[in-house]
Protein backbone atom coordinates (compact mmCIF):
# COMPACT_ATOMS: atom_id res chain seq x y z
CA UNK A 1 0.00 0.00 0.00
CA UNK A 2 2.65 2.52 1.01
CA UNK A 3 4.86 1.45 -1.87
CA UNK A 4 2.04 1.95 -4.36
CA UNK A 5 1.33 5.44 -3.04
CA UNK A 6 5.02 6.28 -3.20
CA UNK A 7 5.26 5.18 -6.85
CA UNK A 8 2.15 7.16 -7.77
CA UNK A 9 3.50 10.25 -6.08
CA UNK A 10 6.64 10.08 -8.22
CA UNK A 11 4.75 9.58 -11.48
CA UNK A 12 2.60 12.48 -12.55
CA UNK A 13 -0.39 11.26 -14.54
CA UNK A 14 -0.55 12.42 -18.16
CA UNK A 15 -3.25 14.80 -19.23
CA UNK A 16 -5.79 13.68 -21.78
CA UNK A 17 -4.13 15.85 -24.44
CA UNK A 18 -0.71 14.32 -23.78
CA UNK A 19 -2.20 10.85 -23.90
CA UNK A 20 -3.95 11.53 -27.23
CA UNK A 21 -0.80 13.01 -28.82
CA UNK A 22 1.24 10.01 -27.65
CA UNK A 23 -1.34 7.58 -29.09
CA UNK A 24 -1.39 9.42 -32.41
CA UNK A 25 2.42 9.53 -32.53
CA UNK A 26 2.69 5.80 -31.85
CA UNK A 27 0.10 5.03 -34.52
CA UNK A 28 1.95 7.18 -37.05
CA UNK A 29 5.24 5.49 -36.17
CA UNK A 30 3.73 2.03 -36.65
CA UNK A 31 2.33 3.07 -40.02
CA UNK A 32 5.68 4.57 -41.05
CA UNK A 33 7.58 1.41 -40.12
CA UNK A 34 4.91 -0.71 -41.80
CA UNK A 35 5.21 1.26 -45.03
CA UNK A 36 8.94 0.53 -45.37
CA UNK A 37 10.08 -2.03 -47.94
CA UNK A 38 10.43 -5.52 -46.43
CA UNK A 39 14.24 -5.53 -46.21
CA UNK A 40 14.45 -2.07 -44.65
CA UNK A 41 11.66 -2.85 -42.19
CA UNK A 42 13.30 -6.11 -41.12
CA UNK A 43 16.73 -4.52 -40.67
CA UNK A 44 15.30 -1.48 -38.91
CA UNK A 45 13.42 -3.63 -36.42
CA UNK A 46 16.36 -5.96 -35.84
CA UNK A 47 18.57 -2.97 -35.09
CA UNK A 48 16.25 -0.82 -32.98
CA UNK A 49 13.79 -3.30 -31.48
CA UNK A 50 16.00 -6.36 -30.97
CA UNK A 51 19.36 -4.60 -30.42
CA UNK A 52 21.36 -6.45 -33.05
CA UNK A 53 24.37 -4.63 -34.46
CA UNK A 54 25.16 -4.15 -38.16
CA UNK A 55 27.56 -7.10 -38.31
CA UNK A 56 25.09 -9.49 -36.70
CA UNK A 57 22.30 -8.44 -39.05
CA UNK A 58 24.69 -8.75 -42.00
CA UNK A 59 25.60 -12.28 -40.94
CA UNK A 60 21.91 -13.21 -40.67
CA UNK A 61 21.15 -11.80 -44.11
CA UNK A 62 24.38 -12.90 -45.81
CA UNK A 63 25.52 -9.39 -46.69
CA UNK A 64 28.09 -6.95 -45.37
CA UNK A 65 27.53 -4.52 -42.51
CA UNK A 66 27.82 -1.49 -44.81
CA UNK A 67 24.75 -2.59 -46.76
CA UNK A 68 22.85 -3.05 -43.51
CA UNK A 69 23.97 0.36 -42.25
CA UNK A 70 22.88 2.10 -45.45
CA UNK A 71 19.52 0.33 -45.41
CA UNK A 72 18.86 1.36 -41.81
CA UNK A 73 19.89 4.96 -42.49
CA UNK A 74 17.48 5.14 -45.43
CA UNK A 75 14.70 3.62 -43.35
CA UNK A 76 15.34 6.10 -40.55
CA UNK A 77 15.19 9.03 -43.00
CA UNK A 78 11.88 7.80 -44.43
CA UNK A 79 10.44 7.47 -40.95
CA UNK A 80 11.70 10.92 -39.94
CA UNK A 81 9.97 12.40 -42.99
CA UNK A 82 6.67 10.83 -42.01
CA UNK A 83 7.10 11.74 -38.33
CA UNK A 84 8.17 15.38 -38.87
CA UNK A 85 5.10 16.71 -36.98
CA UNK A 86 6.14 14.85 -33.83
CA UNK A 87 9.89 15.47 -33.85
CA UNK A 88 11.32 18.50 -32.08
CA UNK A 89 13.46 20.69 -34.31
Amino acid sequence: WDETLYRRALRVPKSLDEHMVEEERNETLCKAVGSLPEIQRRRFLLYYEYDYNYSEIGAMEHCNSTAVYQSIVRAREKIKTQMKNYLCA
